[in-house]
């Protein structure tokens, strides 16, 4: 009985490994068969080829048209430009001028028992908490190759090597930090002092058990204090102190517990408002953008052509390029005046003012038909 029942369990066995190897044999014939499959190859996909405009001009009145300035009622707001040097100069000290806020902060250390200037600005070390801080308060940035705000310091030994900068979409905040500026002789102590001194935001970094006094560093400017002190389980409290002209900022206050976490953003813009609560008390202030704006209405003004409707439509969906000044002159033979003009890729040959040219061709019909009189035809 016992030996029918095993070899009744060998043979399921056996059957079971069967299947289960015609089934794999299957699975794998199948797989080989279909990997072949044109349906089963996955092509490469390229990028389509780049293909020039079909007419010069065509992404300038792609964009012109997709923004919605080409109807009537957008007339009185365009108008064309007298294309010249002069317009040239103007557009590029419009671009050479800030499109950005831009403010500088002072960033001082103070250690345990330092309660005089020179052995505060002296310092070339601080605490690995203060570190900290900085490190989370903007990130370093070489002076020689930073092309931002650079906010009076100038790239060299003199200045340091490093900074802490900020910057977003609309501000940059160049941060002078006292422990990153040299002070290994008078010259650059001095220059030092003048750096932070001329600031009108100072942040100091107290871990001296008294606090800290307005006039240890003595200045004209520093119209708003920010005091860090470190507290117990990575706490902090801060003091603020703002001379009487300076209008309520925020979001931090004077006296008040700040933790380690939310620290250097709070103090970054808190810093921040109270720089432009400084600026807004300065008679005729003038933000960034308004000073651009400013100088984009003079170049209007001043370089503004008087045109019909049609003539400015004309001009902006076919536009005559007349010959570049860097690619060769026109060429006159006989009584038939034939304009030559090459394409350029520089910027200054298809701002050429197309007026000129138009005038010149005018010119050149009308020298053409007195020639003919002249000759009797």
């Amino acid at each position: 009985m016992h030996l029918l029942i095993l070899q009744q369990g060998h043979y399921l066995e056996s059957e079971t490994i069967a299947t289960i190897l015609s089934q794999r044999n299957a699975e794998q014939e199948h797989i080989n068969n279909w990997s072949q499959h044109i349906s089963m190859c996955a092509s490469a996909i390229s990028p389509p080829p780049c293909r020039p405009p079909p007419a010069p001009f065509h992404h300038c009145r792609l964009l012109f048209s997709h923004l919605g300035l080409s109807g009537w009622e957008q007339r009185r707001k365009l108008h064309l430009l007298s294309k010249n040097e002069k317009l040239l100069r103007e557009l590029r000290n419009l671009d050479s001028q800030r499109s950005r806020e831009t403010h500088k902060i002072a960033v001082i250390y103070v250690s345990q028992g330092q309660e005089d200037k020179n052995s505060i600005l002296s310092n070339i070390t601080a605490s690995k908490e203060y570190e900290n801080f900085i490190a989370r308060l903007a990130w370093e940035v070489e002076l020689e190759s930073h092309t931002g705000f650079l906010g009076g310091l100038v790239p060299g030994k003199a200045s340091g090597v490093t900074a802490p900068y900020f910057a977003t979409s609309f501000t940059e905040i160049l941060f002078h930090v006292a422990t990153r500026m040299p002070s290994d002789s008078p010259e650059s102590l001095l220059q030092k002092t003048r750096h932070l001194g001329n600031d009108e935001i100072h942040i100091v970094w107290s871990e001296h058990w008294r606090d800290y006094r307005r006039d240890i560093i003595p200045t004209e400017f520093c119209d708003v204090l920010i005091v860090i002190y470190p507290l117990h389980n990575k706490l902090y409290r801060i003091q603020i102190s703002r001379k009487p002209e300076i209008p309520f900022f925020g979001p931090l206050f004077d006296e008040c517990i700040v933790e380690d976490k939310v620290l250097p953003g709070l103090v970054r813009t808190t810093a921040l408002a109270a720089s432009r609560a400084k600026r807004s008390t300065l008679t005729l202030y003038q933000h960034y953008y308004e000073e651009r704006a400013r100088s984009i209405d003079t170049v209007m003004r001043n370089h503004k052509e008087a045109t019909t409707f049609e003539e400015f439509t004309a001009n902006v969906y076919s536009p005559v390029q007349p010959p570049s000044p860097f690619s060769g002159a026109s060429s006159i033979s006989g009584s038939t005046t034939s304009v030559q003009s090459t394409a350029s890729s520089n910027l200054a040959a298809a701002l050429i003012d197309s007026h000129q040219g138009r005038s010149g061709l005018r010119s050149s019909s009308a020298a053409s038909s007195d020639n003919r009189a002249n000759r009797g035809d």
